[in-house]
């Protein structure tokens, strides 16, 4: 046993490579093991073991600096500087971050749950090296589902006019989530076909072994036959650019990857190696289902079945049954994710309907531009998004889709507090940096029947309009939570004014939890679902407001610009002064836990709403 004794970088440089290679296998046992407990992003952990193992043999973190990206690719590396005790806790409240997270390590550079970052990130750092008179170098591991992002060509292009001490290690394994879409991707794994320079090498070797010297002319032979592949690989393009490629390498061979990397580490300026790896090696369920072992909840190693399978229907579930329905009611349907077909729920529709189904990338930007094009003769495109990515795309939100007015339909995944994922990943910011923009229209439903209801209008409505749900089951709905005849702008009133002067405005799954705290404390207080969070339906707020002496807004937002200054504005500009409470969260990043555990964190659970109600009221 190898790993127990493994504590930092430097026990490794005591090894041979024949150790190393042993020392993969408990690895990647030790993986399996842990997430197969705790969940977490396992493929793509598995598959850059080796690769993450002989950059650490060869040189010196932290003085050294290791990028990755996207970070959720940093497992072994974390096992490696001194970690491995507390994988236990990976991805839950307090334990290890599934991202690379400075207050960890001082092993970990940069924090990053996003992709496509590495190379700008690395050019900066290598510049601030220079200008610091600090020594060490600048490697940035980046996986080719994230060289489709616009950011990571950005950096090649600039990255490229330069001769800086930058080694990027391009991990390539043909996925980023799903299998990698465009032609940077065919562009990576273009190669000669090994049957043709087979063939051809052969028969020139059988007429040139006769000949005298004939064993030097096969090694010509021999060396002529890598260089026309090489020539036919991204090598040339790269070396165009500026860089000193080296590759492709396998990625699961020590000694040829210690054999390359020793080469690069005594050179300088810009250098590119190309690693071919296998997403989930080792683990063959994993090999075999990458797309769904990418992320993945705590699950049976024997089967790779998921422990606690849940039946619940999701949102995300309902957001594929929708589009597919609208798309077999109307043609001009079109559905565009950014390489997040399974995620979103689009799996079905996507096989359903392949020439109105748009996967482009790690490319949110793209998404929504081309979806504002594709809306120009009459498609109603729906791009799905997470949250947490959307911000990604807010220039062309405003730029593209705002200021034409495009009749461009935004389905926002994972929206609210969000588990497992961290800081990185919360969709706890969307609503207030896009109610800013003029023109947008913003729904957020309770359940499955005003979802439904909200898609079905959103496609009746020309202009452009979102919907944000939860990363969550949907929950069964309480009585009266929704309107039966839902309208874009029209506020539901769950409970009028009785025997009580008190409000609660809120909207989206919380509803639920309001309701049932406020039955469970006896409370008799009206409650407002907003149902449409812009436009507001500033007539109905307003006249219940005005019967009100207390108002109490909650929302699973971060308070500063959420629906809760909303209605303050509202109250604003029509000169009224009452007492109003907003209950959101917090100007802060939030934790990595399990969603149920922030909800409690922030009193945002049915318990939590109890307490913040009564006290208030």
């Amino acid at each position: 046993m190898y790993l127990e004794d493994i504590n930092s970088p430097y026990d490794l440089k005591k090894l041979s490579i024949e150790e190393l290679i042993l020392l993969s296998s408990e690895i990647r046992e030790f993986l399996i093991k842990n997430v197969s407990n705790t969940g977490g992003h396992l493929g793509s952990n598995l598959g850059v073991v080796d690769l993450t193992l002989v950059l650490h043999y060869l040189f010196n973190s932290p003085k050294d600096a290791f990028i990755f990206d996207v970070g959720h690719q940093s497992y072994t590396h974390k096992i490696i500087t001194g970690r491995k005790d507390k994988f236990n806790t990976l991805r839950t409240y307090g334990g290890l971050s599934g991202f690379p997270k400075r207050i960890e390590s001082e092993h970990d550079i940069e924090e990053t749950g996003h992709s496509s970052t590495s190379l700008s990130f690395a050019y900066g750092l290598s510049v601030s090296k220079e200008l610091s008179d600090d020594t060490g170098d600048v490697i940035a591991i980046i996986g080719d589902g994230a060289m489709t992002g616009g950011m990571a060509l950005e950096a090649m292009n600039n990255i490229a006019n330069t001769d800086r001490d930058i080694i990027i290690v391009l991990n390539n394994n043909e996925m980023s989530i799903g299998k990698n879409i465009g032609a940077v991707s065919k562009f990576l794994n273009n190669t000669l076909n090994d049957n043709l320079v087979h063939d051809a090498s052969e028969k020139l070797r059988v007429l040139v072994s006769a000949l005298p010297f004939g064993d030097i002319a096969n090694e010509f032979i021999n060396r002529g036959k890598e260089a026309v592949r090489t020539f036919l690989t991204p090598g040339i393009a790269f070396r165009e650019m500026g860089f000193k490629y080296f590759g492709p390498v396998d990625g699961h061979n020590y000694y040829e990857l210690i054999d390359t990397f020793q080469k690069v580490k005594s050179m300088r300026g810009l250098r590119l190696v190309q690693v071919n790896t296998v997403k989930g090696k080792g683990y063959k369920i994993a090999e075999e289902n990458p797309d769904k072992f990418h992320g993945i909840a705590p699950f049976d190693i024997e089967t790779g079945e998921l422990k606690n399978k849940s039946n619940s229907k999701t949102f995300s579930n309902i957001a594929g049954e929708s589009i597919i329905k609208a798309a077999e009611e109307n043609k001009n349907i079109v559905a565009i994710t950014a390489a997040m077909e399974s995620g979103t729920g689009l799996s079905e529709y996507a096989e359903l309907f392949k020439d109105r189904f748009f996967d482009v990338g790690i490319a949110e930007q793209h998404s929504i531009t081309f979806a504002v094009g594709l809306s120009v003769n009459g498609i109603i495109p729906f791009v799905f998004l997470y949250s947490t990515f959307l911000q990604r795309g807010y220039d062309q939100i405003i730029h593209d889709i705002g200021i034409m007015n495009a009749n461009v339909k935004l389905m926002i995944d994972r929206a609210g507090l969000v588990p497992e994922d961290g800081d990185t990943h919360q969709g706890v910011f969307d609503i207030s940096f896009l109610r800013i923009i003029p023109n947008i229209t913003i729904m957020s439903p309770v359940g499955e029947k005003d979802f439904k209801d909200m898609v079905k209008k959103s496609i009746e409505y020309k202009g452009p309009t979102v919907i944000r749900y939860n990363k969550s089951a949907v929950r069964e709905l309480r009585e009266n939570l929704v309107s039966d005849n839902f309208e874009i702008g029209k506020a539901h009133i769950v409970r009028d004014f009785e025997n009580s002067n008190n409000l609660i405005i809120s909207y989206g799954q919380t509803l639920i939890d309001i309701y049932d705290a406020v039955y469970e404390i006896n409370l008799n207080t009206a409650l407002l679902n907003l149902s449409t969070l812009k436009p507001l339906d500033e007539e109905t707020i307003l006249n219940m407001i005005r019967k009100s002496d207390k108002i109490l807004i909650i929302e699973e937002n971060i308070k500063k610009g959420g629906i809760g200054s909303a209605v303050l504005e509202l109250m604003s500009d029509n000169e009224i002064y009452k007492s109003v409470k907003i209950h959101a969260l917090p100007d802060k990043f939030f934790e990595t836990a399990k969603r149920n555990e922030l909800l409690k964190m922030y009193k945002l659970d049915k318990e939590g709403l109890k307490e913040i109600i009564g006290n208030y009221f």
